[in-house]
C-alpha cells in the first residue's frame, strides 16, 4: 500500500475513533442524567410572552372568556391589540378588558398565572386548562358575579388544592378529567357543579340560596354545611 493511502486510512480511523469517543461520552452523560433537553418551542413561546415575576395576587375585572394556565411565573402573550390591559403594583397584577376588547381574541389568548396565586375575579369568566405545575397548584379564588371552569380533557387536570369563595351569582364548574386533592368551596347565592373527575376531600359551606350539583359518589365524600343567607 502506498504511503499516501496509509496516511489517508490512518486519518480516517482517527476521525472514527474521535467521533466514537464523543458518542460514548454523551451516552454516559445521558445514562447519568447529566443533560438538558432543548425545546425549541419553549424558546419561541418565551419570546412571545411578557412576564411579571414575583406576583402573589391577581385581580381580574370585566374580562370575558379568558383561558388560564398555571405556571411558575405570571405571563401574558404579547399583542398589538388592547383587548387586555395589565397593570402591576408591587406583588399584585391587575388584568382588565380594554374599552374595545374583542371577546373572541381574548378567548384565543392564554394567561399564565402562578400556581400558588390568590385571585380576585369580578364580572369575568375564566377557563382553567392543564399546564405546568398542575399537581403543585394551590390557588385561592374569590368570585363576584363571575364564573370559573376547570376543564380536564384528554389529559388529566391534577390540582393539589383549590379554595373558591363565590358570591353574588357566581358559578364554579369542574368538568372532564379534573382531579383535586383538597377542594374547599364557600357559596353565597352562587352555584357549584362537579360533573366528572374526582377529588380527595371536599368541604362546602353554602347558604340556602345557592345550588350544588354533585354526582352520588361525590356526595358521599363531601362535607356540606348550610348557613343562613347573608
Amino acid at each position: 500500500m502506498k504511503k499516501s493511502n496509509i496516511l489517508l486510512v490512518a486519518g480516517f480511523l482517527a476521525i472514527v475513533v474521535f467521533i466514537s469517543a464523543i458518542h460514548i461520552s454523551l451516552y454516559a452523560k445521558y445514562k447519568a442524567g447529566d443533560y438538558t433537553i432543548y425545546h425549541a418551542d419553549e424558546d419561541l413561546l418565551a419570546d412571545a410572552l411578557q412576564t411579571f415575576p414575583n406576583i402573589a395576587f391577581v385581580s381580574v375585572q370585566n374580562v370575558p372568556n379568558a383561558t388560564i394556565k398555571f405556571s411558575d411565573v405570571a405571563a401574558v402573550e404579547k399583542s398589538d391589540k388592547n383587548d387586555l390591559l395589565y397593570t402591576r403594583s408591587g406583588d399584585t397584577l391587575l388584568i382588565r378588558a380594554g374599552e374595545d376588547a374583542n371577546p373572541d381574541r381574548i378567548a384565543g389568548q392564554i394567561i399564565y398565572l402562578p400556581y400558588n396565586t390568590t385571585l380576585n375575579v369580578s364580572n369575568s369568566s375564566l377557563f382553567f386548562v392543564p399546564g405546568k405545575k398542575m399537581a403543585e397548584s394551590t390557588p385561592v379564588i374569590y368570585l363576584k358575579k363571575s364564573s370559573v371552569m376547570f376543564g380536564g380533557t384528554r389529559s388529566q387536570f391534577q390540582l393539589k388544592s383549590v379554595k373558591v369563595v363565590a358570591t353574588d351569582s357566581s358559578s364554579v364548574l369542574f368538568q372532564g378529567n379534573t382531579q383535586v386533592a383538597v377542594l374547599d368551596v364557600q357559596l353565597s347565592q352562587s352555584s357549584l357543579e362537579y360533573a366528572d373527575g374526582d377529588f380527595g376531600q371536599l368541604s362546602i359551606v353554602t347558604d340556602s340560596l345557592s345550588r350544588i350539583s354533585l354526582l352520588s359518589k361525590h356526595l358521599l365524600k363531601a362535607n356540606i354545611k348550610t348557613i343562613a343567607p347573608r
